[in-house]
């Protein structure tokens, strides 16, 4: 039996992988010897190494740096670099918009992330990940979790996803089997994303992005349609 389509055009950027991504190692050519300590001039910040053009200071250039690698930025696993969003969002948004990216900053949830600018003509620069059936089901569940406990941290077992979406199984066809693998990598998925951060043995935290990520009208839209759905099963 074949699912309907009730996800088309669903994605986010939470799993994105961008462009522009410096590499890890040094230049080519770059000895030892070359790379300098930080020196300050009139009106700019400190060189971080041998002709270095940034005008960030070196925390800035951090935050830039890990909200264009994704997929978020949260004060609680990053306090440090978080600050120094607050610090310098101004012109971290500025070299964000010349790379077409907007900047998302919920300061209740204490979490930031890039996505693609809304203007029509604008190249799409984050790559999205095209959720699956169950991984919008779950999505969705856990949403609800993190709305139902304002300001606290929630946590879940992949048994408890499992039971919640126990009601969809049917939907699909397939054996038991077939519904435990793809729940295998639906949990996958959203732990290598970082809506999932696991806590040791098959408890995982929920994130905080996802009070943010998913517009209010997508959400209403996809929550009935999913209600239906369960009901039918």
């Amino acid at each position: 039996m074949t699912e309907p389509d009730v996800t088309a055009g669903v994605s986010g950027p939470l799993s994105a992988a961008r462009p522009g991504r410096p590499a890890s190692g040094t230049g080519a050519g770059a000895g030892a010897d070359s790379v300098q300590a930080p020196v300050a001039d009139a009106g700019h910040a400190a060189r971080l190494w041998a002709d270095d053009r940034g005008s960030l200071p070196a925390p800035a250039r951090l935050a830039l740096a890990r909200l264009v690698r994704g997929p978020y930025l949260a004060a609680e696993t990053d306090p440090d670099t978080w600050r120094a969003l607050l610090t310098s969002e101004e012109p971290i948004r500025e070299r964000l918009a010349d790379q077409y990216l907007d900047l998302v900053v919920d300061a209740d949830a204490e979490v930031a992330f890039v996505r693609d600018v809304p203007a029509p003509d604008a190249p799409r620069v984050v790559r999205e990940v095209p959720l699956t059936f169950l991984d919008t089901a779950l999505l969705l569940h856990l949403r609800g979790l993190l709305l139902d406990s304002p300001g606290g941290r929630v946590a879940i077992s992949r048994d408890e996803a499992a039971d919640h979406l126990g009601a969809y199984r049917r939907r699909g066809g397939g054996s038991p089997m077939d519904f435990t693998r793809q729940l295998d990598a639906t949990w996958a998925r959203l732990v290598e994303s970082g809506v999932l951060e696991p806590l040791g043995g098959d408890r995982a935290a929920v994130s905080p992005v996802l009070r943010t990520v998913f517009g209010a009208d997508q959400v209403a839209a996809l929550s009935t349609e999913y209600a239906r759905l369960a009901k039918e099963s």
